[in-house]
């Protein structure tokens, strides 16, 4: 108890402390007389205050909660026991314990015990207005009870609201626990019925949906970043349009896979948009499936993003923050990544010089994969910003860089292209180091 409560109760230099005290026992005698009255009062004011708690199936636990902390007071009043010999009653706890249970905050709980002690100093200073005293004790006494009860609901606060959270983090855990099973049963093609899946994990197979992978790419990050997934999770599945909640399951404390609900199925979504829920998490990548629907797709998608995480976990380049499975070229890009010493050697072979890690050899490839896309120079010219000639001497540069012409092998060329685009330094091979250190603008 605070230095400051415990100047409103009455110690034993307290003038006229033995007849306080007296009067303490006479008025808790007086309630407990109308024990039944006081129990119909609060529960009634609980009730009427707060409708959270008014479901006919937990009604009868708090009833029982209110009577136990009734008597709890009353007899501690009645017999001078110090609040620090407190035991809380059974069925507080218990109460607390079942709203967590039937998914009830923890927030009507603390108010439904600020509203029944308001209620109950309501008869206090009615059954303090009838004592044969004078004024002067009456509010000394007043002000030791209105000290007492406001400490009780201090403590007994403190030990249901730890009671509901312990319960919400079990409850948590097994439910993660369960959808986790639930899950992989899915993935690794058990039957599992569509309805008790929904049940259990909150989330329905038979939408269409996007499954992502979210990650932290810092490796020696030591905190959990689990709880920042989640929540940029709820945000993703806003901006994808999803009108329900994601289902989040955590793979590690820095990864997580995802799937989010989706207006339809279509080849793509729109990367831009989840760039713009991951502006603020600098650290934080995504690699996404295409939607698809039903629980085949729920199974494919995440195959998707799992084949995109690892294009994006070898990828050092900064544009590839997030990426999708419906990216241009992007199974492609998947196969040649599962043998990166082979597909390093075979871009050194189809570019030549161009598969140097350098800036003007980028400048270079760059241009080369643009005009192939456009086959313009006009329109590179508009891509790029460059001038019309800039583009024809790169061009030409690029093919002495190359060894030979642009056009010899043209479908390796812009599979070598868009494999550096996608992978950068990763296919690429270092500068010499004479003083020519590759191909200039």
């Amino acid at each position: 108890m605070t230095g400051r409560l415990k100047r409103r109760l009455v110690s034993n230099d307290t003038p006229k402390a033995a007849k306080i005290r007296a009067l303490v026992v006479c008025v808790a005698e007086r309630l407990q007389a109308r024990h039944t009255e006081l129990n119909d009062s609060m529960n009634a004011a609980i009730e009427d205050a707060i409708a959270d708690l008014a479901n006919p199936e937990l009604t009868e636990m708090l009833h029982a909660s209110v009577e136990g902390n009734i008597t709890t007071i009353l007899h501690m009043l009645r017999n001078d026991i110090p609040i620090e010999h407190l035991q809380p009653a059974t069925a507080a706890t218990e109460y607390a314990i079942r709203l967590a249970r039937a998914g009830v905050s923890a927030a009507p709980l603390r108010r439904a015990y600020h509203i029944g002690s308001d209620d109950l100093l309501a008869e206090i200073f009615h059954e303090l207005q009838l004592l044969d005293c004078p004024s002067e004790l009456k509010l000394r006494l007043l002000h030791h009870l209105a000290g007492w009860l406001h400490h009780y609901v201090d403590w007994i606060t403190r030990v249901v609201l730890d009671a509901h959270e312990a319960e919400r983090q079990a409850l948590m855990k097994q439910n993660a626990t369960d959808i986790f099973r639930l899950v992989h049963r899915v993935l690794d093609r058990e039957p599992v019925e569509c309805d008790q899946f929904a049940r259990t994990a909150g989330y329905r197979l038979n939408r269409p949906h996007v499954a992502t992978v979210l990650w932290d790419e810092r490796t020696l990050q030591a905190a959990d970043q689990i709880e920042v997934l989640r929540s940029l999770a709820a945000r993703l599945a806003r901006v994808l349009g999803s009108s329900s909640e994601p289902l989040f399951m955590p793979v590690d404390r820095s990864t997580a896979w995802v799937w989010c609900h989706v207006p339809e199925a279509t080849s793509s979504v729109d990367t831009a948009r989840v760039q713009g829920v991951l502006a603020e998490t600098p650290a934080v990548r995504a690699a996404m499936g295409t939607p698809v629907s039903g629980i085949e797709g729920f199974r494919r998608t995440l195959e998707q993003a799992n084949t995109v995480h690892t294009v994006a976990r070898a990828s050092s380049a900064s544009h590839t923050r997030v990426m999708s499975y419906g990216d241009d070229g992007m199974a492609v890009v998947a196969m040649l990544v599962r043998d990166l010493p082979v597909s390093r050697r075979w871009v050194a072979d189809t570019l030549g010089a161009l598969a140097t890690d350098t800036e003007p050899a980028a400048r270079l490839r760059e241009t080369v994969r643009t005009f192939l896309r456009t086959g313009s120079y006009v329109e590179t010219s508009k891509r790029l910003m460059l001038h019309r000639n800039t583009v024809k001497y790169r061009l030409a540069k690029a093919k002495r860089e190359r060894g030979r012409p642009l056009t010899e092998g043209r479908l390796d060329l812009e599979v070598a292209l868009h494999l550096c685009h996608v992978l950068g330094p990763t296919v690429l091979h270092p500068p010499r180091k004479s003083a020519d250190s590759g191909p200039s603008n």
